[in-house]
């Protein structure tokens, strides 16, 4: 047997209440009158304190106005695809767009030809599980579904918004991959030409692949590269994110290995234009170097770690030199390689400046 149970969230219009919500089963459902007609509606969220904030918070309030304007049933739904263009005419102007720009175009695809209306809340879980990426990855597909949603309401084709809420499962912590100041020296050693030039650059600044690829030799002032594009997939952006245009240094003999690269081609790397066009490359230097193997990310790993190990720089001043938005973004990545046995304190160290008074307490007792 199902049992059901209503509240009153809202005031009533004459004699008749607007919007009630109750629950049937483990689910919250909406009541409400349209033209003297009942309307029961569910809302496809669980029975659970947070959910009921949604609804009476946000979800009722929104639909008494429509209620109360005669707006309720004056759209009939379009699809998902419709919305999602509109979500890309409006994201055009972000500077992270050409970064998420094909998330997007994935959502929009996935859910291609579905009528808005028609998508619950399970087909957006079905879809999020299926996704093979990490976590950080997942929120843009599921921001990207949210504001689709919420573009919809506004056009009052739906009521309420089925990717409220939903969780995303966490990452299992994968290990930093980086190489030593030795196997750095190896693998300087035997790289030639293009690799090089991008070795040269990526082991001493830390910068993402995208970041190398769009450099121009006008970045190069004054020992400070100034870093002001990307190029990824052939595409020309303007960073990852708000702190990625900005100014790091670099080793002046750095310079000469550019120049011995250089083309007519505006951008130092000429035609290559994404990381996939470097794997052969990189794959020949570290067979030839005889260290192990990992990603061409793991420069900027390698620098940051270093860096850190070597007591050169503050988290705050890496997170800096990296383009992270903000500092806790270094440290969730690289708290691991801060050890306490770089901090020297002293046998006698004393936050509190009690060493003379320990001493002192000792010696009474002794006495």
């Amino acid at each position: 047997m199902i049992l059901t149970h209503s509240k009153v969230v809202t005031t009533k219009k004459g004699n008749k209440r607007m919007t009630t919500y109750y629950i049937r089963g483990s689910t919250i459902w909406l009541n409400y009158y349209v033209d003297g007609k009942r309307i029961q509606k569910s809302t496809k969220l669980k029975d659970t304190p947070k959910n009921i904030n949604i609804v009476t918070s946000k979800i009722i309030p929104a639909l008494d106005i429509k209620i109360a304007t005669g707006e309720i049933y004056k759209k009939k739904p379009k699809t998902f695809e419709y919305y999602g263009n509109i979500f890309l005419q409006q994201k055009n102007s972000n500077r992270s767009f050409t970064v998420k720009q094909e998330y997007y175009l994935r959502v929009i695809e996935f859910f291609k030809g579905r009528e808005i209306d028609t998508i619950t809340r399970l087909d957006i879980k079905r879809y999020l599980s299926s996704l093979n990426m990490k976590s950080v990855s997942l929120k843009v597909y599921k921001s990207c579904i949210n504001e689709i949603f919420e573009l919809a309401i506004d056009d009052s084709a739906i009521d309420f918004n089925p990717a409220l809420n939903i969780r995303l499962r966490t990452d299992t912590k994968i290990e930093i991959e980086y190489y030593t100041k030795e196997e750095v020296k190896k693998l300087l050693s035997v790289a030639t030409g293009v690799m090089k030039a991008y070795l040269e650059i990526a082991f001493n600044t830390g910068m993402r692949v995208g970041e190398i690829l769009g450099l121009q030799l006008g970045d190069f002032k004054n020992g400070y590269i100034h870093i002001k594009r990307t190029r990824t997939k052939g595409i020309i952006g303007t960073g990852k994110t708000i702190n990625s245009r900005r100014i790091v240094p670099y080793p002046e003999y750095v310079m000469p290995f550019i120049k011995k690269i250089q083309t007519n081609n505006i951008f130092i790397f000429g035609n290559i234009d994404d990381a996939d066009k470097l794997k052969k490359r990189w794959a020949k230097v570290v067979k030839d170097s005889g260290v192990v193997r990992h990603k061409l990310s793991s420069t900027r790993h390698t620098f940051a770690t270093l860096m850190l190990k070597d007591n050169i720089v503050s988290i705050n001043e890496l997170s800096g030199l990296l383009g992270h938005n903000k500092a806790s973004t270094t440290l969730e990545y690289y708290a691991s390689v801060i050890e306490s046995k770089n901090i020297d304190l002293g046998v006698n160290f004393s936050l509190f400046n009690d060493v003379n008074r320990l001493q002192n307490s000792d010696n009474k007792k002794i006495n």
